[in-house]
């Protein structure tokens, strides 16, 4: 009996004490939080870790993955992955599904893709029905990685309720999952699926399919360089700075090319539903608008006047045209045409411009399309680096990037 009582009193003490360091971790993190002190946080988050429960689960994501910090929230993301509790996953999957604010849902989100994708699958197919449409579009993203029939089931099943720039994420998703092409607006992928569900596999994704798409300037130009916009809320970005005034191929430099296909997007590719702005960039900004304007009338005729009179010159401030796209909440896609890396304004490091960016977009989810248009040479210019930045931007904004020569 003695023994028995002995041993009561310590597992009670034992459990006493873990509650005790569980809080003072805990409130070590809310007292970092409250100083914004981003050291001290990593370091409370840390401890908090290691006690792996619902409590835990939930500051990580709600408190430590929300803050302004890239760093804490990637620390965050990264010790949140490494909960394997039952009771910490069930808070996981209840913020994902439950969470008041649609930044937590996504955070959830970020976490669960680390898991096994019979565990994480339902609960991503399951968020294309949420009420926010950044939450569904990183739900789309995420399936990319799940080529299975639910997957195909779940986005065709979708398409038909999305229009815009939604109904282009799950097309492009569909085209990479089965290989097969069919328009949004059309019942095409739902017969298809109809007809071949039973007997389907995956196709075969290249190797080099994540390095973009590379065409020669001949072609390009043929076909279009923007190809379809599927956005109806887009910004262009277009490079004038001095290396764009390099001969080509085609008989054009590169900025008459650049110049001439954004008219053509603007005159053919928009519709009337599409707001957009152009901002073109070398050393300084050269705005069309602060603010979006719809394709059509005076506002369509004065961005056709705005393309015809810009002239190149200069360096590249990628970092300023960037940083004028992301001030406009209403933007939900961006394409970037340029034939060079960042030289000139407020910030040219590349890795600290991809921070910014991954800033600017945690909870935005807009779709960065990258042109690098080389068709011809530019003296002194490093292409590679002009070309690795465009790449990066574009994957890591869930974009395309295509390389012309």
């Amino acid at each position: 009996m003695t023994l028995l009582l002995a041993f009561w009193m310590n597992l009670h003490f034992s459990s006493a004490l873990f509650f005790d360091d569980s809080s003072r971790a805990a409130n070590e993190m809310l007292a970092a939080l409250k100083k914004n002190d981003e050291s001290a946080i990593c370091d409370a988050m840390e401890k908090l870790a290691q006690f792996d429960d619902a409590k835990v689960a939930g500051l990580l994501i709600e408190r430590g993955m929300t803050h302004s910090s890239l760093m804490v929230h990637e620390e965050a993301l990264r010790l949140a992955r490494t909960l394997k509790s039952e009771d910490a996953r069930d808070r996981i999957i209840q913020i994902l599904r439950r969470g008041r604010k649609f930044e937590s849902r996504m955070d959830a989100m970020r976490v669960l893709k680390s898991w096994s994708h019979n565990d994480s699958r339902p609960e991503l197919i399951a968020r294309l029905q949420d009420k926010t449409d950044w939450v569904v579009s990183l739900a789309i993203q995420f399936l990319r990685d799940h080529p299975h029939s639910e997957t195909v089931s779940a986005l065709i099943e979708k398409l038909p309720k999305t229009q815009g720039r939604q109904a282009g994420e799950i097309v492009d998703l569909l085209e990479y999952l089965t290989g097969e092409k069919y328009p949004a607006e059309t019942a095409g992928w739902k017969i298809w699926w109809d007809q071949n569900r039973e007997t389907w596999s995956p196709a075969e994704i290249s190797e080099d399919s994540e390095d973009g798409e590379k065409k020669d300037v001949s072609t390009a130009v043929r076909d279009g360089l923007y190809g379809e916009i599927a956005s109806e809320r887009v910004v262009f970005l277009l490079d004038v700075s001095g290396s764009m005034l390099a001969s080509t191929a085609v008989d054009d430099s590169r900025i008459e090319i650049a110049k001439k296909q954004l008219k053509r997007v603007l005159q053919g590719g928009l519709t009337t539903k599409s707001k957009f702005t152009v901002v073109a960039f070398s050393d300084e900004l050269t705005v069309l608008s602060p603010k979006l304007i719809k394709a059509k009338g005076a506002s369509l005729k004065k961005a056709i006047d705005f393309v015809d009179s810009l002239e190149a010159g200069g360096e590249t401030n990628s970092y300023g045209a960037l940083k004028k796209a992301f001030a406009d909440r209403e933007v939900d896609t961006i394409y970037v045409l340029s034939d060079g890396s960042p030289t000139a304004g407020e910030e040219t490091s590349l890795s600290l411009i991809s921070d910014a960016v991954s800033q600017w977009n945690r909870y935005r989810g807009v779709r960065i399309h990258c042109i690098g248009l080389f068709a011809g040479t530019a003296p002194n210019q490093d292409e590679a680096r002009a070309s690795e930045f465009l790449k990066t931007l574009a994957r890591m904004n869930f974009g395309k990037y295509v390389e012309i020569r």
